[in-house]
């Protein structure tokens, strides 16, 4: 089994440093870009089936991706990005100090449970045993995927970069333990 998970493309909040969380923001033109970039690098990878956050920067990137393969794709708010709540499009070096992750009025959703809810998706995706899988989705969401495969606190991937478009591949050997294979690749945008 290898699974390839794909941050989506650029949005013009990635650029203003905005937090976006479940904001449904759209790529920008480098994001379009990144995406075709990406479709392109992907496109004699054998896949199965592709899975995506259901927010459109997610899904566009998948599409073009998918204009490649042709296999089906399911878009699930389970790979989303975590709620930032009411802290969504704010500048993260403007707000940085002041950020409550567990908001009183319930609009943003705590690490543990954003973690919990990837982790529980990816466990479903792994009981289907498909051979080749594309995951697309966001910083965070990709970065508790990371967890998962490796299998290690938090802190140990915190040195682990996850750019727009970037590549990470994880292939479960014999003993069913995943290993990462590509990390953050980032080759296609050169």
């Amino acid at each position: 089994m290898k699974i390839f998970t794909i941050r989506h493309g650029q949005t013009e909040w990635n650029v203003q440093r905005r937090l976006q969380g479940h904001s449904d923001i759209a790529l920008d033109d480098v994001g379009l870009e990144q995406a075709r970039r990406i479709g392109l690098r992907l496109a004699s990878e054998k896949v199965d089936i592709i899975y995506t956050s259901d927010l459109m920067r997610a899904v566009k990137t998948a599409e073009t991706i998918n204009a490649h393969h042709g296999v089906e794709i399911i878009a699930t708010p389970m790979l989303r990005e975590m709620s930032f709540g009411i802290y969504e499009g704010m500048n993260i070096e403007e707000i940085a100090h002041e950020i409550d992750w567990e908001h009183p009025d319930g609009s943003s959703e705590n690490r543990t449970a954003a973690i919990k809810r990837i982790h529980s998706f990816l466990d479903e995706v792994i009981a289907k045993q498909h051979e080749n899988i594309f995951i697309v989705a966001h910083y965070g969401s990709i970065r508790a995927a990371i967890k998962y495969f490796l299998e290690t606190p938090r802190e140990e991937t915190a040195d682990i970069q996850v750019g727009n478009t970037a590549i990470h591949c994880f292939e479960r050997d014999a003993d069913g333990k995943f290993k990462m294979i590509l990390n953050n690749d980032t080759s296609h945008l050169l």
